[in-house]
């Protein structure tokens, strides 16, 4: 029949009494027996591995078994020779087949792990290597743990799962030397219309102490989050409302209760701070404010408790930047905190007097990855001065390096990989850490890890209110060490980065448009620390390689919406006209945005050598404000000439859409009207020097005849000026500076009727007959 869902160790029913025995024995010599034909009917490799039957008779590949065994828990998590190790876990049919009589029992391998080479070869290692031995020989069979029964009336069908508990006592399983170990557990069981075999494994690390056991181990906390603030310190999400009651807390906690050295990013400081004053989330208030304001009380003394360390502001990826090429990412992580201050409203780094509680803290750089080499390692030392770099690249037989003021240390990213085979459940997590430890702390090698999550927490021992005996944890000052003279980094590294590709491209159009929002607003110091800030958040290594593009673009909306020139608007006329060789004209430009802005205007002429047009001065408009630019164009010949108006930051950024105009200049007639008066002039003059000759033979008086003719001339000029056309729907300047408007009169066409011509000017006389003007 099959196994029930509560047929688990604990609710299973066991036979009693006589007939309890009697089927433990029994099946005790089966295992036995089958044990002995296997050794004696397989091949040499099957004498290779007594615990696997002849491979022709098995279903499938023992590397491959049909069922699934997770390890839950191993505990205690290292013993002494005395003492005893229980194994917990599940076991999960992944086989098309039913079986009967599935047992679990305990395994492990009596040879020690010696050194870290063998541990790596051990990791490496097949599933069935080495052989070693199930252990039987528990007292009340401990070792061992039936899924279904022996006699075969229960059956454990495809996709069911059950749970199983075994133990083993070190010494009396061999395990005697103080050192590191293979243990585990063999499922076997009889599929139906098959013969008995072995068909799942599963193995962890362990360690046998004694009186001489030491080991140390360096774990550092990392206080970091994905970014949640854009380029105008508004919150892009509420993620961290929830990380700082989950994550951040606990990784915290941690770190205050067992003094471990913390690593924090400074960027996430001042969005805290900003969360704790107060914030809001597209519009609607924020949820975590009150988590914010606990987060940071409990902050303070671990960063005062001098065993604390800033990283690069916003988290960002320095090593990737400086492999690449691009040491503006190192400067803007530098400039992001010189200036840092931390507002109470509802945006990030508004100037307060509070400053940031990390901003004088030494400077650690991690680089997990291992894309650290001599080269990038010299350029940012050169940019950031860093007092610590932790870095996976360096080699860990070196305990560390000093370069300038800079030490380096190399990094054990794979002690928290997990254990044989891939596993990556906490206890084998937890047992691959305290084998390494062991054995790296033997050579000589130290050991520091970089915990970033709960599940880490749990596996380095952070989270228990006790460790090992034999294990002791240090801090990052004490795990340094005397410096090594050789630089432990490769001369190049063949790593690849995850800031690569079209990313910089992206980078660099991001950088230029926070350029040009920070030339347009009219607080240029403020803008600038802003924009360094939103650039170095977004090359944050708590950001993933998908993500990165999208939340660039969201942190950059506010310069990309300021630059499209959809709140700023510029106005002008269609036309205007030139009544001398310079005016100034009026444009209008309205700011809707919230901020003060700085702007020009710039000017393109279809014809320059005709009528040109400066480029205005730098205005400042107030939030909701409307002012006039004026402007002034040069003609040099008269006519008409089509202009652009284009709106730009104080930089020359073009901000918005092009403005078209046209300007009409009429110098020339006044010029030509002069030299009508100047040769009238000529005229007259010799007019009337004729007539003074004349009257002079008749006692005329010649200057009360001048008097007269220049009167006449001046008319003549004012006539002109009177008459001259002006173009409907233009604006022109007049001599006291004012702009005038001028529309168009009404003119009679040819055929229309006398009624439907222009009225006759006031005080002409009218034709009686006609009825029209003379």
């Amino acid at each position: 029949m099959p196994v029930s869902a509560t047929d688990r160790p604990g609710s299973r029913q066991r036979p009693s009494g006589t007939r309890r025995q009697t089927r433990r024995r029994a099946a005790l010599l089966l295992a036995l027996l089958l044990a002995v034909l296997t050794a004696m009917t397989s091949a040499a490799p099957a004498l290779a591995s007594p615990a696997t039957t002849h491979p022709a008779r098995a279903t499938q590949n023992p590397s491959t078994p049909a069922v699934t065994v997770d390890l839950t828990s191993v505990t205690p998590d290292s013993v002494d020779a005395n003492g005893t190790i229980t194994i917990k876990g599940t076991v999960t049919n992944t086989s098309k087949v039913a079986m009967t009589w599935v047992q679990v029992s305990f395994w492990r391998s009596r040879d020690p792990i010696t050194d870290p080479s063998a541990l790596s070869s051990v990791l490496s290692s097949p599933i069935t290597m080495p052989v070693g031995e199930r252990w039987f020989g528990e007292k009340n069979e401990a070792s061992m743990d039936n899924i279904t029964d022996p006699e075969a009336t229960q059956t454990f069908q495809p996709g069911q799962t059950a749970s199983f508990q075994v133990s083993g006592t070190a010494k009396e399983m061999g395990l005697t030397t103080a050192g590191a170990y293979l243990v585990g557990v063999h499922v076997q069981a009889t599929p139906v219309g098959r013969s008995r075999l072995t068909v799942g494994r599963a193995r962890v690390l362990t360690v046998i102490s004694d009186a001489t056991t030491k080991a140390a181990l360096t774990p550092v906390v990392e206080l970091s989050s994905q970014p949640s603030i854009g380029l105008d310190g508004t919150f892009m999400d509420d993620h961290l409302a929830g990380e700082l009651t989950g994550r951040l807390r606990t990784l915290l906690s941690a770190a205050q209760n067992r003094q471990a050295t913390v690593l924090v990013d400074p960027g996430l400081v001042d969005e805290v701070t900003a969360m704790a004053a107060g914030y809001t989330v597209d519009g609607r208030p924020g949820t975590g404010t009150q988590a914010a304001i606990d987060w940071l009380a409990a902050l303070t003394p671990v960063l005062q408790g001098g065993n604390a360390y800033r990283l690069p502001y916003g988290n960002a990826d320095v090593v990737g930047a400086a492999r690449a090429g691009h040491p503006v990412v190192l400067t803007r992580a530098r400039d992001a905190l010189t200036a840092t201050s931390t507002g109470a409203s509802s945006t990030a780094g508004s100037s307060s007097t509070s400053t940031n509680p990390a901003a004088n803290l030494p400077l650690a750089v991690v680089d997990r990855a291992g894309a650290l080499d001599r080269p990038s390692l010299t350029s940012i030392v050169d940019v950031l001065h860093p007092q610590v770099v932790l870095s996976s690249a360096a080699d860990t037989t070196a305990t560390s390096y000093s370069t300038s003021g800079t030490t380096l240390v190399p990094l054990s990213t794979d002690v928290l990989d997990g254990g044989p085979d891939h596993t990556s459940s906490p206890a084998q997590r937890r047992g691959r850490l305290l084998a390494q430890a062991l054995l790296d702390s033997r050579d000589g090698r130290p050991v520091t890890t970089v915990v970033t999550t709960e599940k880490e927490l749990a596996v380095v021992g952070l989270t228990a209110t006790s460790t090992e005996p034999w294990l002791t944890l240090r801090s990052l000052s004490a795990a340094v060490g005397t410096p090594s003279t050789t630089n432990p980094l490769p001369a190049r590294s063949r790593v690849p980065t995850v800031l690569q590709g079209s990313w910089w491209t992206d980078l660099e159009v991001a950088a230029r448009n926070a350029a040009g929002w920070g030339d347009v607003l009219a607080d240029p110091a403020q803008t600038t620390l802003k924009t360094d800030r939103a650039l170095s958040r977004g090359v944050s290594v708590d950001l993933a390689a998908g993500q990165r593009s999208g939340w660039l673009a969201r942190a950059m909306s506010s310069a990309t919406q300021l630059l499209s020139g959809a709140s700023i608007n510029l106005h002008a006329a269609e036309s205007f006209v030139m009544s001398s060789a310079s005016n100034d004209l009026p444009l209008t430009v309205t700011n809707r945005l919230d901020e003060t802005v700085r702007v020009k205007v710039v000017f393109t002429s279809e014809y320059p050598q005709r009528i040109s047009v400066p480029t205005t001065q730098v205005v400042t408009i107030r939030s909701g404000e409307t002012q006039t630019i004026r402007f002034s164009p040069r003609a040099s010949s008269n006519g008409q000439v089509e202009m652009t108006a284009q709106l730009t930051s104080p930089a020359g950024r073009p901000l918005g859409v092009q403005h078209h105009f046209l300007i009409r200049a009429t110098r020339m007639d006044d010029i030509g009207w002069v030299i009508i008066v100047i040769s009238g002039a000529v005229l007259l003059g010799a007019t009337l020097l004729r007539i003074h000759q004349v009257r002079h033979r008749q006692g005329t008086d010649a200057a009360t005849l001048a008097e007269e003719l220049t009167a006449g001339l001046e008319e003549a000029t004012q006539h002109h000026e009177s008459t001259s056309p002006t173009p409907a729907g233009s604006s022109t300047v007049g001599p006291d500076g004012a702009t005038h408007d001028h529309l168009p009169e009404p003119r009679q066409e040819p055929g229309d009727s006398p009624g439907d011509a222009s009225a006759a000017p006031s005080g002409a006389p009218i034709d009686p007959a006609s009825g029209t003007g003379r």
